[in-house]
């Protein structure tokens, strides 16, 4: 049965998800969004089983089609949504009882593969405890300049590490094109 790895069947999972708070609400509403984007381009065929797919494939396809209206940051990050969404169904079809997300391994991570002070650092407050605050690594090294902390809402500071003292405004709105990616509609 073909149907239980269904495009339909993916965004049914992360509907799950989200409402068993599996993943965070955001999270799991940013994937849906961009597997509804992306993977609406497949036909009824190549929708049924999603699992299947050749993603870099489908992700040309998707930029020859809807190209103009992304930015290439943004096209990563669709790709990096979907096949987050893509890894975790399969998980979820191959052992329901044993799934995890990936994204809570991620989450929880201190340290990085890349050197730290060559890329800036997003760090939300508000919600988390003191002490996941304090374990924040903190960015050494010629390109950290300070932590800008940027006030959302009355619960929530987002601290932005890393920005290198010369930021240009190219690279300030590459940036913020990243960051309006992540939002979800009001």
């Amino acid at each position: 049965m073909s149907d239980k790895k269904s495009r339909e069947a993916l965004i049914e999972f992360l509907e799950y998800v989200e409402q068993k708070g599996l993943m965070a609400q955001a999270t799991a509403r940013a994937r849906k969004a961009a597997v509804g984007k992306v993977l609406g381009i497949l036909d009824d065929n190549e929708a049924q089983d999603v699992t299947s797919i050749d993603l870099d494939a489908v992700m040309t396809r998707f930029g020859h089609l809807q190209g103009k209206a992304y930015t290439p940051q943004s096209l990563i990050t669709y790709k990096s949504r979907v096949k987050a969404a893509l890894d975790d169904f399969a998980s979820y079809i191959e052992n329901p009882l044993a799934f995890k997300p990936s994204l809570q391994a991620r989450e929880r991570k201190t340290g990085s593969s890349k050197p730290a002070s060559s890329t800036p650092k997003v760090v939300a407050e508000g919600m988390a405890s003191e002490s996941s605050r304090q374990s924040a690594p903190a960015v050494a090294g010629p390109m950290s300049s300070s932590i800008l902390p940027i006030p959302i809402r009355a619960d929530l500071t987002v601290r932005i590490q890393g920005l290198p003292f010369d930021l240009t405004e190219a690279e300030a709105k590459k940036i913020a094109s990243v960051i309006q990616a992540m939002a979800t509609p009001a």
